[in-house]
C-alpha cells in the first residue's frame, strides 16, 4: 500500500524534487500550487497520510492551511511538514503553534525529507487516521 502524500508549494522545482525523491518509495504524490487546491484535495477519500506545505503560498498562507487542516475533524490528525526558504526561529514557532509536526528549511537534503516523512508516517502518535 502506498502512502498518500499531498504537497502544497508554488515553487515548481520544489514540487518536482519532492515528487522525484518520494516517488521512488512507497508514496503516491499529489501536487498543489496553492492552499485552496490543497484544502480541496486534503478532504478526499481515501484520506491523505501526510501534508507537506510551503510556509508562503499565494492566496491562503501555509500557516492558514495548517490551521484549517487542524480545525477539521476529518483531517486534524494528518501529520504536517512545513517547509520554507525564509526560515527563522519565529517562523518555525508559528508553524508548530499552528499544528505543523515538523519544519524543514529550504534547501533541505534528500535525506532530511525522506527521514522526516518516514518518521511522521511510521510514528503511531502521528499516523493519519490509524493508516
Amino acid at each position: 500500500m502506498a502512502w498518500r502524500v499531498l504537497v502544497a508549494d508554488d515553487d515548481q522545482e520544489i514540487c518536482t524534487l519532492i515528487k522525484t525523491v518520494l516517488g521512488k518509495g512507497p508514496y503516491e504524490i499529489t501536487l498543489c500550487h496553492d492552499a485552496e487546491s490543497a484544502l480541496v484535495h486534503i478532504k478526499s477519500d481515501p484520506p491523505y497520510d501526510i501534508l507537506i506545505s510551503d510556509f508562503m503560498l499565494p492566496g491562503i498562507s501555509g500557516i492558514d492551511l495548517v490551521t484549517q487542516v487542524r480545525q477539521n475533524a476529518s483531517t486534524s490528525r494528518i501529520p504536517i511538514v512545513m517547509i520554507s526558504a525564509h526560515s527563522n526561529y519565529a517562523m518555525d514557532a508559528r508553524a508548530k503553534t499552528a499544528g505543523a509536526n515538523a519544519f524543514l528549511n529550504k534547501p533541505f537534503t534528500i535525506s532530511q525529507l525522506r527521514t522526516t516523512v518516514h518518521q511522521l508516517l511510521t510514528d503511531p502518535l502521528h499516523s493519519a487516521m490509524g493508516a
